[in-house]
């Protein structure tokens, strides 16, 4: 029985919010929950038809949906990324790509019998992997560094990539319909130079009205929206089908102009696309007919099954070539590539428009994508923890940092504790404090640590706990609560609020995180703190300087901010404050008193060891 339009509608917005929210739960990527939802309200139960309940605007509001989702990951491809990414990591959107795109291809024709035209579209298609299916992956695993950051880069960086070889693609197809070679070179030509003549042009208006100010702040996200849509059917307009191809462009152009407010962009891109994503994979998932799901057959598991099996692994293994990956981190990276949010879009509006213009074995197209999807997904997705845990390539108890805050004491206990041997990561929305983190060789993003794209991109690779340590009470405690989910309660601490002495005497610790260093110890008390002199350095404490000469060289009371041993390292708190031990070495803010070197050697108990060195 169908839903009237009305309640359709809203059911959903509604179904998809809970989707979202369950996989937030459950740390699995949405797109399953999602699929799943369209698959029973479309060919299993029969409660939503997408094109009636839409009619004439199913075509237009999927394919403007598409052009959304296709700039907004390509405002994501910075050349300069690119090339500075890791070796292995070039060679994975170089030689991995053309080893899924034309072994994809080529598996498609002949083990399915899709014609070549339509196999190679295929084989782009399923070469985009995607940051929002890699993301819960990487959560839930906690795989090395060194696999991380490959992982979560080649997700990042190759969907903008892929999807712009699967527009290629398509627009060979439309472009040759019915003409002949020189024809078709001709429309292709003819298609290109349009979406990236128009491409370019849309970009340059919408930076330089973004650099002189000539929109207001609360215009601009609504300004390159809607300058995204109009490019796309100004584009669609003058030659069919070139409009994917100039939002693309757009987006590429924009995301190499190095214009500060690009980074609002991306912020309001996060809630469009939870509203667009969401509501788009459930209609077009409940497009899918039972008649779709038929056409697959044994051969398409088993084309499935090369794609995992044989063309991810082929590709990984001539990618790492000369690399310094070991053998374990090859094999896990060779298991790791599901498919995703890009793959789904673009996979069902190209099929649904070369049906129309012609082409009825392209329906197999969607139907077999999202095989793909759900396939590699689902199997790597329950597998990947025990995969890694065996391969001893997960990080049982990762002791990095992920920091709130790049101010001096940010930065000057960043550097300590990553000169000690552990991952630290610094995230800032302020961009002076970000520039001089990076400076000094720290690893600083500038964005709002509490949105989605933090959330979906940042690498977590090594770290497991939280230090929010701003001078925004409220946005620590705020943070404290967002994290507790990914590192537990047990390892989110922020600075102890600055209240008044009743105020905190009557502090509700358990809506904050674990308070540090000190009752007194708020931001403001260390920040006078370092303005008065004080430094932050470390002191290995030893048969021969024992706690009590730590004690007596820096006061009664030194301020110990942590402490670590080998690949351990514990954080003092309100609660549970450290104490200085034989074998551990203190991290700790003291004054030093005058006359003192910032360098100091060892005595018989009157001065610190060697390796005790300011920040």
């Amino acid at each position: 029985m169908q839903m009237d339009a009305m309640a359709a509608i809203g059911g959903i917005l509604l179904a998809g919010f809970l989707c979202q929210w369950l996989s937030w739960r459950l740390r699995i990527p949405a797109i399953l929950p999602l699929l799943l939802t369209g698959f029973l309200a479309g060919p299993v139960f029969g409660i939503v038809n997408p094109q009636e309940l839409l009619g004439d605007l199913f075509t237009p509001v999927v394919s403007i949906s598409v052009a959304i989702i296709l700039f907004e990951g390509a405002l994501t491809l910075s050349w300069h990324e690119v090339r500075h990414v890791a070796g292995t990591v070039r060679n994975l959107l170089t030689i991995g790509a053309a080893v899924t795109w034309f072994g994809g291809a080529a598996a498609a024709h002949y083990i399915v019998g899709l014609p070549w035209t339509l196999a190679l579209l295929f084989g782009a298609l399923i070469i985009v992997t995607g940051p929002t299916v890699i993301a819960p992956i990487l959560r839930n695993v906690r795989p090395t560094a060194n696999v991380g950051s490959i992982l979560r880069w080649e997700g990042i960086i190759i969907d903008p990539i892929g999807a712009s070889i699967a527009v290629v693609a398509f627009e060979l197809i439309v472009s040759g319909a019915g003409h002949s070679w020189q024809d078709t070179l001709l429309s292709f030509v003819m298609l290109t130079a349009v979406g990236t003549g128009l491409g370019l042009l849309a970009g340059y208006i919408a930076y330089e009205l973004l650099r002189r100010y000539l929109v207001p702040d609360y215009l601009r996200d609504i300004m390159v929206l809607t300058l995204v849509i109009v490019v796309f059917v100004i584009s669609d307009e003058i030659i069919h089908e070139s409009g994917l191809f100039a939002v693309t462009v757009m987006g590429i152009f924009l995301a190499n102009t190095k214009l500060r407010k690009l980074h609002e962009v991306l912020y309001f891109k996060e809630k469009i696309s939870l509203l667009l994503i969401a509501s788009l994979f459930i209609l077009l998932a409940a497009n899918i007919t039972i008649a779709d799901l038929q056409m697959l057959s044994w051969s398409s598991l088993l084309l499935l099954a090369v794609v995992m099996f044989v063309l991810r692994p082929v590709g990984v293994q001539l990618s790492a070539l000369g690399s310094n990956l070991s053998r374990n981190e090859r094999l896990f990276l060779s298991w790791i590539a599901p498919r995703g949010i890009v793959a789904a879009s673009v996979s069902a509006l190209f099929a649904f428009r070369l049906v129309e213009r012609g082409y009825p074995e392209a329906a197999i197209l969607e139907p077999l994508v999202f095989l793909v999807i759900v396939g590699t997904v689902l199997l790597q997705g329950i597998s990947a923890k025990p995969f890694a845990q065996r391969l001893g390539i997960s990080e049982a108890d990762p002791q990095g940092f992920l920091i709130m805050g790049a101010d001096r004491f940010a930065c000057e206990l960043a550097a300590i504790i990553k000169k000690a041997g552990f991952v630290v990561r610094l995230v800032d929305v302020n961009r002076a404090n970000v520039l001089a983190a990076r400076l000094r060789g720290l690893d600083a993003i500038q964005a709002n640590i509490l949105s989605e794209y933090v959330e979906s991109e940042l690498d977590l690779s090594g770290i497991g706990r939280l230090l929010a340590v701003t001078h925004n009470d409220e946005a620590n405690a705020l943070a404290c609560q967002h994290f507790e989910d990914e590192f537990t309660s047990q390892e989110v601490y922020q600075l102890v609020p600055q209240l008044s002495e009743r105020e905190q005497s009557a502090l509700n610790l358990p809506n904050l995180g674990h308070l540090l260093f000190g009752r007194q110890v708020t931001c403001e008390n260390i920040n006078q703190r370092l303005e008065n002199g004080a430094v932050i350095k470390t002191t290995p404490i030893t048969d021969k300087f024992t706690p009590d000469d730590f004690k007596r060289l820096n006061g009664a009371e030194p301020l110990i901010l942590a402490a670590y041993r080998g690949k351990e390292i514990v954080i003092s708190t309100l609660d549970r404050p450290v104490t200085p031990q034989t074998g551990w070495t203190i991290i700790s803010l003291v004054k030093e008193p005058a006359g003192t070197s910032r360098q100091t050697t060892a005595g018989n108990g009157s001065t610190p060891p060697a390796q005790s060195t300011p920040a």
